[in-house]
């Protein structure tokens, strides 16, 4: 019985190590060609593994999809927005060059958002979800930079402005890839992304808060160097 359930698990491991294996070799092929530019059997041949393998695991390229982006939305959750100390000391900073990492991780997604959720619409509720919770901790970051005197208040003559302004800080991250690839420029740099960052915020940012951010840019800059 105990060889039985060691044996079980060993097979288990393995499983996972391989469905692993799949979705790493997957994620590189979408990146690198674009997802409905991608074939199993291309995924097969870089995870140098037999095509009726990657078919056991996964049956169709379908459910291939719906694994890498279940892996994403994990990676995401871990990495970013579910990094609770980030968030719980309102370190905007660092949750923004996080997202932005994340974002060059798994860029086929964010090259191409819309024509995969025309050709995976199963995918839509959850990226909806995921949309307007990332909305809403950019919500609540700029309201505790404005508690932290990092933001100025927000204008008695526009009530709403920064709901409008977190909704527009989400389009600035998330296409920020996508209208590189739209423009020919041939490097993708997270520190320009974060420079992007910065500008679209520069004119709600107290001094206070201005100092904060060119000393982060300054300080990622040099670590570059």
């Amino acid at each position: 019985m105990i060889y039985s359930c060691t044996l079980d698990t060993k097979i288990e491991q393995y499983m996972n190590r391989t469905k692993q294996k799949i979705i790493d070799s997957a994620i590189k092929l979408f990146n690198e060609e674009g997802l409905t530019n991608v074939k199993n059997s291309d995924i097969a041949k870089v995870a140098k593994m037999s095509l009726s393998n990657v078919n056991y695991h996964f049956k169709t390229k379908q459910h291939l999809v719906y694994a890498v982006t279940d892996y994403m939305k994990g990676v995401l959750e871990e990495k970013v927005y579910g990094n609770k100390d980030f968030i719980k000391q309102g370190e905007g900073l660092a949750i923004t060059r996080a997202f932005f990492e994340f974002e060059l991780d798994f860029r086929f997604f964010y090259m191409d958002t819309n024509n995969i959720i025309l050709n995976y619409p199963a995918l839509k509720p959850e990226i909806e979800k995921q949309v307007n919770e990332a909305i809403q901790i950019i919500k609540n970051l700029n309201y505790m930079a404005v508690g932290r005197g990092f933001m100025k208040p927000e204008s008695e003559d526009m009530p709403g402005l920064y709901d409008l302004l977190a909704e527009q800080i989400w389009i600035n991250n998330h296409f920020w890839l996508a209208q590189i690839n739209i423009r020919g420029k041939k490097e993708y740099s997270i520190h320009e992304a974060m420079k992007s960052s910065f500008a679209m915020i520069y004119p709600y940012l107290t001094e206070k808060g201005k100092q904060m951010y060119r000393a982060y840019l300054r300080e990622e800059e040099f670590s570059l160097a």
